[in-house]
């Protein structure tokens, strides 16, 4: 019995769609930089299995014509038949992937299991900002009070936004892209720049440049031979993708300029409500402001010093219908002018 044997049916089925990947690859290069592609290898068990088949395959030049491998091979191929892969694989192509998985599992197809690791986790305080360089020349620029956790492996370039805001430079790297969690929503990206927010239960994703897809983070992933869902979206340069739990994602056309100027310490507001506009300046203060519900869903406009509470209350107060109040404990309270 060989390693391939004893892997759970489902780490098997992993070997063999890698190995039916590798095999379009090599009929078609382009297929790399596909999306169907990069959202399958962009989980971390996947690459991984697709490393082992990478890795492994000139072993069939070496020995892949000996008897006893040829024998293996034709076990193999009944074992892909037996299992009901052919519903889902072409069969020209079962006697390929046979020989694919036959080599990884003769040539140590363990190394695909790699151990998990701690998240490295970066954070900031109220009114910092930091850049952190990761170890692929890929960069994170946090946003004040922010936090993200970071795991790199050889497979994996996973991030998770936990809060806050982040600007995401992210290094070349096709067979192993990088990945923004947050919330319910994963950017998955190779060679890029994007900005990912979470606002309360919102997630808004800016693309400042190249090419993004994001998808839910529980979907299922293509195969070769069945498309990327249908809940996964595209994105291009200058979009901003909004997406709120309970409604379904909008992507339009964005500013840049005013989409990443809190990077420059300013804060732009195009006719966001107020509500949204003060979970934003909250970011910026250790005593938050509070919104009445009466408020709430007044649409402001304007340009403010990230940090500067008091001219922000002052522009609000004056340009808007709204009043503050400041309580015994110093919390300030925005509500709708009687």
């Amino acid at each position: 019995m060989s390693i391939f044997d004893n892997l759970p049916p489902e780490d098997q089925e992993r070997l063999e769609v890698a190995a039916l990947w590798w095999q379009r690859l090599q009929k078609d290069p382009s297929i790399e930089m596909s999306d169907d592609f990069l959202l399958w290898i962009a989980e971390p068990v996947n690459c991984r299995a697709f490393k082992a088949v990478e890795s492994t395959m000139s072993a069939l030049s070496d020995f892949g014509a000996t008897p006893n491998i040829l024998d293996m091979r034709r076990t193999a191929l009944t074992r892909l038949r037996n299992a009901g892969v052919k519903r889902w694989m072409p069969r020209v192509l079962l006697a390929r992937v046979a020989a694919v998985i036959l080599v990884v599992a003769v040539g140590g197809g363990v190394v695909w299991y790699v151990r998990s690791q701690a998240p490295d986790s970066y954070t900031t305080e109220v009114g910092e900002r930091r850049v952190v360089a990761l170890v692929d020349g890929s960069r994170i620029s946090l946003d004040s009070d922010s936090e993200v956790n970071v795991r790199y492996t050889d497979a994996a370039r996973a991030v998770v936004l936990n809060r806050g805001r982040a600007r995401f430079d992210v290094a070349h790297d096709v067979k192993r892209p990088f990945t923004v969690t947050a919330g319910t929503k994963t950017v998955v990206a190779v060679g890029t720049s994007f900005d990912v927010e979470r606002l309360g239960s919102t997630v808004l994703v800016t693309l400042i440049q190249g090419h993004v897809l994001i998808k839910d983070a529980a979907a299922p992933l293509p195969t070769p031979t069945q498309p990327r869902p249908k809940r996964t979206l595209s994105m291009v340069a200058g979009q901003q993708l909004v997406a709120a739990v309970d409604g379904k994602p909008v992507i339009s056309r964005t500013d840049l300029s005013d989409a990443t100027a809190w990077e420059s310490g300013h804060l732009v507001f195009r006719g966001e409500t107020l509500a949204e506009a003060v979970e934003r300046v909250n970011r910026y203060t250790d005593h938050p402001i509070m919104v009445d519900p009466s408020a709430a869903s007044i649409r402001i406009s304007g340009v403010f010093n990230a940090g500067d509470i008091g001219s922000f209350v002052s522009a609000i107060t004056g340009y808007f219908p709204v009043e503050a109040t400041t309580d015994a404990n110093e919390t300030i309270t925005l509500q709708k002018r009687s």
